[in-house]
């Protein structure tokens, strides 16, 4: 039979309402289990599964850089051992960041690596973990590759996913880029089969640098990125060390003269500046963060900052990226150099 292999991490779709509200329970996750066999078995597909972090699993908001890493491992080591696919059950809050992550180590990768996940508990009625789960499966018994989320019968890459809707089912949007609607009738038609063994496919250089660090070294290497959120009014406090400094302003990429200036300050004594990332709260369109002189983050530039723009991008890719460009250049890479990949600069 062909083998799949399905990673089980938590979130709202491995948990159960009780009193004190939502948690990751064993009896879900074995639920999911049980119900996972039995879609892939009537497609004559045999699941792999694995427990990251126990049965349980975890909520997503836990996630971070290294716990990608454990994903990445799992995955490469599914498909390096016969998996034809890989399904990932997660929390829909961090879901677009591990999708962004997982689209820049498995680029190119020739099999399907989806992520899907709940709004509701199966104990909620309606629930909308079922839908997602056989639409999930669909798609990876098909001839579909890459890496992507699937959600609310829509198909989103996974560097343009974004969570828009906090409780809505429909929780996922694609930033910059146009989701695809699956026919209720397209898991009928004569589709390829899920081809078993082998593929004959193995991690790039980059990807083999990346999992042979722990995940300490991980966490730390991505602690030196820092994130501010501009709001009218709102204190900036930097302390001078950032490596990459992610800026989340207005419109075309703008922020206040007051934010500009509190910059300048802190990195004013400082020989090597942090790399800008100029992004934006207006969620859709192309940025442009030159647009404006005075305000626009691009004019960090003519003072020694390197300002990479976000394009149209979601955040979630965007953050992703600066951790993945951090850890090849403690390997020497060139950090611009690789998130010049997908982002302009504008130094």
């Amino acid at each position: 039979m062909a083998k799949v292999r399905v990673i089980l991490t938590g979130g709202t779709i491995g948990s159960d309402r009780g009193g004190g509200g939502a948690m990751p329970s064993r009896e879900a996750s074995d639920f999911l289990t049980g119900t996972l066999r039995d879609l892939f078995n009537d497609r004559g597909v045999e699941p792999d599964f694995v427990y990251p972090w126990g049965r349980g699993g975890i909520d997503s908001s836990d996630m971070s850089p290294s716990g990608w890493l454990q994903l990445t491992r799992g995955v490469v080591e599914g498909i390096c051992s016969g998996a034809s696919g890989a399904l990932i059950l997660h929390g829909t809050d961090t879901m677009a960041y591990s999708a962004a992550w997982l689209s820049l180590c498995l680029a190119g990768c020739p099999v399907p690596v989806v992520l899907t996940g709940s709004q509701f508990t199966r104990n909620y009625m309606p629930e909308d973990g079922t839908v997602n789960l056989k639409g999930a499966v669909q798609v990876i018994c098909s001839n579909v590759r890459g890496v992507w989320v699937y959600f609310n019968w829509k198909l989103i890459q996974g560097n343009r996913a974004h969570k828009a809707r906090a409780s809505h089912p429909d929780a996922f949007t694609a930033m910059g880029g146009f989701p695809l609607f699956f026919n209720p009738e397209w898991g009928l038609a004569n589709e390829p089969g899920i081809p078993a063994g082998s593929i004959g496919w193995s991690p790039g250089e980059e990807l083999q640098l990346l999992m042979g660090m722990s995940g300490d070294q991980v966490d730390r290497v991505c602690g030196a990125i820092r994130w501010i959120f501009t709001a009218p009014g709102s204190p900036v406090c930097l302390h001078g060390g950032e490596e990459i400094l992610g800026v989340v302003g207005y419109g075309a990429g703008n922020i206040p003269q007051r934010v500009k200036g509190a910059i300048l300050e802190a990195y004013a004594g400082r020989g090597r500046k942090p790399i800008i990332l100029a992004c934006s709260q207006a969620e859709g369109d192309m940025k442009n963060p030159s647009q404006y002189a005075a305000v626009g983050m691009g004019s960090l530039a003519r003072e020694g900052f390197t300002v990479m723009g976000q394009m149209d991008y979601p955040v979630e890719f965007v953050h992703a990226l600066a951790c993945y460009s951090l850890l090849l250049s403690s390997c020497g890479a060139d950090p611009v150099k690789v998130m010049g990949r997908y982002l302009r600069s504008y130094s």
